[in-house]
């Protein structure tokens, strides 16, 4: 099938499909990451098992016992998983990942949102309000972010996650060759998700969206699309913070280890290990969330890219801004 059939504006068809094909997780991806990145919940996350997974990125696998003990439960979370992907399939529900959504209907994609006719009906005063509105939240998010640059842990690797989701985010579909990097290609399955998420749920007014990540996590025991919401951006939290906690882990243990006479900053890596994933965690999560929720809201209720992509370039330039003040 031609690129130019499997893309729209907003949505890559084949990362759709993909989505919506109900994958199965491989026993050997599971027990690869349980073996090397288990201390971090690594295969928690692969197995759709964020919030336990984020346990054991905040305790180091709680302080590896918890890493030890799912050596034995592995197979068993990955035969949960596969059957009840079987099962959602043969009832016709959407995969796990997707829980809460509907099934594909690639023509209902291709047009607006329901909600965005309510946005509409508002009029040229009222949606010319809530688009300064969105203007401001994002401007307030990422200037805050940025001035805790160099001033808090954690804060320039979530500049980083948020300056990544505003470009990926204003290219809508992105193009061919994203979906061939492979952190890149996560990424963009990762968007289309909250993108899907959106599109049948409304984000919100601009002061909800400032709020939402405290009132999601209030609320997200209590309520299904709170917490598919909420999920999503812990997700996205989550791999960040290992990532860039593996980067520190490299040079400060896994090289000195390797090379003679090196020291190996054990110590002083573990002592510093909760409190720097809990902040990187905390703010990736929180100002990611405002600004995912505003850029996808724009990109689904806008015939062009234009608007997206200024507000990406906005996110931007408050960030420089924040970090230079």
């Amino acid at each position: 099938m031609p690129a130019e059939a499997t893309r729209d504006a907003d949505f890559s068809r084949e990362v759709l499909r993909e989505l919506y094909d109900y994958p199965r997780k491989r026993r050997v991806v599971a027990w690869l990451l349980w073996a090397t990145l288990g201390w971090a919940g690594a295969h928690r996350f692969y197995l759709n098992r964020e919030f336990t997974g984020l346990a054991m990125l905040f305790t180091g696998g709680g302080g590896l016992l918890w890493w030890g003990v799912d050596g034995f439960l592995v197979d068993r979370m990955l035969r949960t998983y596969n059957q009840d992907q079987a099962l959602r399939k043969a009832e016709g529900r959407p995969p796990r990942e997707l829980d809460g959504m509907p099934p594909l209907d690639e023509a209902e994609l291709s047009g607006t949102p329901v909600w965005v006719e309510t946005w509409r009906a508002r009029g040229p005063t009222g949606r010319g309000l809530r688009f300064a509105g969105d203007l401001l939240v994002l401007w307030i998010a990422t200037a805050a972010l940025g001035g805790m640059v160099g001033q808090r842990e954690g804060a320039l690797e979530a500049a980083t996650a948020v300056l990544l989701l505003a470009g990926l985010t204003a290219m809508g579909s992105g193009p061919d060759w994203l979906d061939d990097l492979p952190g890149t290609r996560a990424l963009q399955r990762w968007i289309h998700q909250l993108r899907l998420f959106y599109r049948h749920n409304p984000p919100g007014s601009p002061l909800a969206l400032l709020l939402r990540p405290v009132t999601g996590a209030l609320t997200a025991p209590f309520r299904a699309k709170a917490r598919a919401e909420v999920r999503l951006y812990v997700e996205l939290g989550a791999i960040f913070t290992a990532f860039f906690l593996l980067l520190e882990l490299v040079p400060e243990v896994v090289i000195p280890a390797i090379l003679p006479g090196q020291e190996v900053a054990l110590g002083s890596f573990v002592a510093g290990w909760v409190g720097e994933v809990f902040m990187t965690f905390f703010l990736v999560y929180a100002f990611a969330t405002p600004v995912g929720a505003i850029l996808t809201r724009h990109l689904l209720i806008r015939r062009t890219h234009l608007v997206p992509r200024v507000l990406a370039g906005l996110t931007c330039l408050a960030l420089v801004l924040g970090i230079l003040s």
